[in-house]
């Protein structure tokens, strides 16, 4: 159950360092690295029982709602549904943390 924990994180890792082996890592914007950073702290606290460990993903996700709204020139807007879904899995892990 623990390593649910880690599964944003680790895909948001696997997803960037796939884009810039073949990018390069001057294209990611450092803020990538520290939310990652965030969603990996976040998943330590939570799998050390403590239900705030919830708040660096919740942040991540508000961070991703509010990108949302600026006009990138992306063909597909991922970033406000994918904030709503971080969101909701973090309330959810936060209370089964603290449930716990």
């Amino acid at each position: 159950k623990k390593v649910l924990y880690f599964t944003p994180a680790i895909f948001g890792l696997m997803f960037y360092s796939l884009l810039a082996v073949f990018s390069g890592f001057g294209t990611i914007h450092p803020a990538v690295w520290i939310c990652i950073s965030m969603l990996f702290v976040s998943a330590f606290l939570l799998a050390q029982k403590k239900w705030f460990g919830c708040i660096p993903g919740i942040l991540v996700g508000i961070l991703l709602i509010c990108m949302s709204f600026q006009s990138t020139g992306q063909v597909i807007d991922i970033e406000r549904p994918l904030g709503i879904a971080l969101i909701v899995f973090y309330i959810f892990c936060g209370y089964d943390s603290g449930k716990r």
